[in-house]
């Protein structure tokens, strides 16, 4: 291991609004998806589209680098309860694991709703 590399620091933060948005922001090119832009999370989180009550509870993926802690990653979490929403639906896992008696739910998506 180098000791002389920066130091990675990986957290879950519930909410797009524990991280700055100039940060998030900055971390996209130009041509990225205007769906993984910190204003369209926000406004998801915000209306309660995405949110604890409808299956989508927000945990983003954020690594911070260095002293100054600065975002250099990040990505979309939510933990869902339930399969609507995604572009795969996944009913037919969700039965089979309660059928043999396991545990579906919650699971991790990463992606942006709807």
């Amino acid at each position: 291991m180098n000791d002389s590399a920066p130091r990675l620091d990986v957290a879950i933060v519930e909410g797009i609004d524990k991280v700055s948005r100039d940060a998030w922001d900055g971390l996209l090119a130009p041509d990225d998806s205007p769906f993984v832009e910190w204003d369209w999370l926000r406004a998801m989180e915000q209306s309660g589209s995405a949110a604890r009550d409808t299956g989508w509870a927000p945990y983003h993926l954020i690594v911070r680098q260095g002293p100054a802690k600065k975002i250099v990653a990040a990505c979309p979490l939510y933990l869902k309860t339930h399969s609507m929403g995604e572009f795969v639906f996944d009913h037919g896992w969700a039965d089979a694991a309660e059928r043999a008696g396991l545990r579906y739910f919650p699971k991790i998506v990463v992606g942006v709703p709807f």
